[in-house]
C-alpha cells in the first residue's frame, strides 16, 4: 500500500515541477491527442515511477517529497470530511515549497535530457560530458582516496589531469612519458598505502599498548631462561629435542606437528590435538615459523616464542588478538618431495 501511494504521488510531484516550474516553450506539456501520444506519456510516467525519481533524489537533483506525501495521505484517509480540505491544502503548500526548492536543478536536468533525446547521434560533446561526470563522481574520488586516504584536505589537480589527458589525445610531446606515468602512479599509490597502513598500525598500537607492554615484558623475561636462544629478529627458541636430518630451504614443503598457544596458555591451534600432522610450504607461514624452519634439522622439536611482528602483527584473528606474541611447540617430521 505504501509503495503505491509513494510512487503515484512522486510521479505527480515530478510531472508538476516539470510542467509548471520549468516554463518556456521548450518544456513539453501533456497533450494526449491520439494513442501514440498516450502510450508515449505513459512511458514517461513509467520511467519516472520505476527509478528515475529515486535516482534524482540520490543524485541531489530532487529533494524527497515522498515522505511528506505519504504522511498526509495517511492523515487524509483517517480524517473526517471537515479536516480533509485543510489537510489537502497543507499538503499542497508543502509540495509547492519542495517544488520551488527543486526547480533550479530540475530545470537544468530537463534541459540536458531534452538535448540528449533530440540528438540523432551521440556527439563528441555528449561523450565528453558523460566521461567528465564519470571522472567527477567515480574515478577522481577513488583516485583521491587511493592517494590521500581519508584526508579530505588533499585532492589531485584536475587541471593537470586534463593537461596530461589532452596531451595524449592531441599527440603532443609529453612532460611524463606513458610508461613513466604508469610507474609513477603505482609508486605513489604504494607509498600512500604503506603510509596508511603505518598510520592504522600506530593507531592500533595505542589501543593495545597494555597488551604490547605485557608481551614485551614476557619476551624480555623469557630471554633470560637457560636454553632459550634469541635471534637478531627477536625470534626466540629452545630445543626440546635435537634432530639430525636435513634442514629445509625456502622452496621445500615440510610435514610438522605443532601446538600453538598465547603467552597466557590459551590454545588457538593444534595439529597434535587434531591427531593429524600438517603439510605446507616453508614460506607459506608466518615469518617466525619460516625463520625457525630454515634452522631446524628434520627430527627436531623446538619451542618457538614469536614476537607479534613475526606473527600476525596488528591483524585480529579471533582468539589471536592484535599484537599477540605466540608460543609454538613445533616437531619437524620430514621434508616432502
Amino acid at each position: 500500500m505504501k509503495k503505491t501511494v509513494l510512487t503515484t504521488f512522486s510521479v505527480v510531484a515530478i510531472m508538476a515541477i516539470t510542467m509548471v516550474s520549468c516554463g518556456g516553450a521548450s518544456t513539453p506539456k501533456a497533450s494526449l491527442k491520439n494513442s501514440v501520444d498516450s502510450v508515449s506519456y505513459a512511458y514517461g510516467v513509467s520511467m519516472a515511477d520505476q527509478g528515475l525519481v529515486q535516482f534524482l533524489e540520490q543524485s541531489g537533483v530532487l529533494v524527497n517529497a515522498s515522505n511528506i506525501e505519504y504522511e498526509y495521505q495517511m492523515k487524509i484517509a483517517a480524517a473526517d470530511s471537515t479536516q480533509k480540505e485543510a489537510l489537502q491544502k497543507e499538503l499542497a503548500a508543502k509540495v509547492d515549497s519542495v517544488n520551488k526548492i527543486n526547480a533550479p536543478k530540475l530545470n537544468d536536468f530537463v534541459k540536458g535530457m531534452i538535448e540528449g533525446m533530440n540528438q540523432k547521434e551521440k556527439s563528441a560533446y555528449a561523450n565528453g560530458l558523460s566521461i567528465g561526470i564519470q571522472f567527477s563522481q567515480q574515478m577522481l574520488p577513488q583516485f583521491n582516496s587511493m592517494l590521500f586516504g581519508t584526508d579530505s584536505t588533499k585532492k589531485v589537480n584536475n587541471d593537470q589531469i586534463l593537461a596530461g589527458l589532452i596531451s595524449v589525445l592531441k599527440n603532443q610531446e609529453l612532460a611524463i612519458a606513458k610508461v613513466d606515468a604508469n610507474a609513477l602512479i603505482q609508486s605513489e599509490v604504494e607509498k600512500a598505502q604503506a603510509a596508511e597502513t603505518a598510520r592504522q598500525e600506530e593507531s592500533a598500537k595505542a589501543q593495545y599498548q597494555n597488551d604490547i607492554a605485557a608481551g614485551d615484558a614476557f619476551m624480555a623475561e623469557n630471554a633470560k631462561k637457560e636454553g632459550v636462544v634469541t635471534l637478531p629478529s627477536g625470534l626466540q627458541y629452545e630445543i626440546v629435542r635435537a634432530g639430525t636430518g636435513a634442514v629445509p630451504t625456502d622452496t621445500d614443503r615440510v610435514k610438522v606437528h605443532y601446538h600453538g598457544t598465547l603467552i597466557d596458555g590459551t590454545v588457538f591451534d593444534s595439529s597434535v590435538d587434531r591427531g593429524e600432522p600438517a603439510t605446507f610450504g616453508v614460506t607459506q607461514v608466518i615469518a617466525g615459523w619460516t625463520e625457525a624452519l630454515k634452522l631446524m634439522p628434520v627430527g627436531s622439536k623446538w619451542r618457538l616464542y614469536i614476537p607479534y611482528n613475526l606473527a600476525y602483527g596488528s591483524a585480529d584473528r579471533g582468539t589471536i588478538k592484535p599484537f599477540s606474541n605466540l608460543i609454538f611447540d613445533v616437531e619437524l617430521l620430514g621434508i616432502e618431495k
